[in-house]
């Protein structure tokens, strides 16, 4: 069933407005889990817990949470629209998925680190829709038998190739191999070729946060030079001099570190699966092309 026609049933009103509260639950439970699982859960191998992660209290809900359950829930409308009546096991897995995908964005984009349990509920739950929907017959994810495979080792080799090019350019490991085994994770729900859908989308929507970074940034750089500007031309000429004697403070460099790609192969996942169908049209148009 076409989904505005879906919308204008009593059964389609109702799943779409259940939508809302289902998507309040789940990001209040996506915050409350990563306030309380093991301290050991957020931390590398080799790390001893913080003081913060001990404390569990490591997230407030305000504001990002209201941020959060407006897109969970919007995500949550587009995927119950595009696989409604009949769907329905399709639908229960992709809001787990939303779940899952939630906290691994909350948990990397904190501390940097994506918990291998998180991983391999993705993963169960990709391979239970994937197996659900090839022995069903409706080979709606994949039309093949060998399309999560292929996802998930492109999604593996894609991310393995990032490291390795970054670590060439930088001198530094620039990917964590907890993205490697998230991406390999997701790449069995999008197949191929949709797991390479899924990393454009994931380029794209990366791109599109560091722009907005970037220009914020720039944005209060300016408008500190304007105040130090301001304090300078106000200051007496001996402070002036003084300051003028002090050393430039240099940016501390930092050994490593990780761009904290997991909430972006999230984000990617989710976007694939509420925007399934349009995603697919859209490219179908493209190749029509040639």
């Amino acid at each position: 069933m076409q989904p505005l026609s879906y919308l204008n049933t009593t059964a389609g009103l109702v799943w779409t407005i259940a939508c809302i509260p289902l998507g309040i639950i789940i990001t209040v439970l996506s915050y409350a889990i990563i306030n309380r699982v093991p301290a050991k859960w957020l931390c590398d191998y080799d790390e001893e817990p913080s003081e913060e992660l001990l404390s569990g209290k490591r997230i407030s809900f305000f504001p990002t949470g209201i941020i959060a359950a407006v897109i969970v829930t919007a995500a949550l409308v587009l995927c119950r629209l595009g696989f409604n009546k009949g769907f329905d096991i399709y639908f229960c897995t992709e809001a787990l998925i939303i779940f899952v995908c939630l906290m691994i964005a909350i948990s990397d984009l904190k501390y940097q680190i994506i918990p291998d349990q998180f991983t391999i509920a993705l993963g169960i739950l990709a391979v239970g829709l994937s197996v659900y929907d090839l022995v069903r017959g409706f080979k709606i994810l994949h039309s093949v038998w060998w399309s999560p495979l292929a996802g998930a080792a492109v999604g593996g080799v894609i991310m393995l190739l990032i490291g390795y090019i970054g670590k060439i350019a930088y001198k530094r490991d620039g990917i964590g191999f907890g993205d490697v085994k998230l991406f390999f994770a997701a790449g069995v729900i999008g197949g191929f070729p949709g797991t390479i859908y899924m990393f454009l989308l994931s380029v794209i929507t990366a791109s599109v946060f560091f722009a907005v970074i970037m220009i914020t940034k720039k944005k209060e750089d300016h408008t500190v030079d304007s105040e130090e500007k301001t304090e300078n031309e106000e200051m007496p000429d001996a402070d002036k001099s003084e300051d003028s004697e002090k050393e430039p403070e240099t940016e501390k460099e930092s050994g490593g570190g990780y761009l904290a790609f997991g909430p972006y192969i999230a984000a990617s996942a989710v976007v694939y699966f509420a925007l399934f169908d349009l995603i697919h049209y859209l490219v179908g148009l493209y190749l029509n092309l040639f």
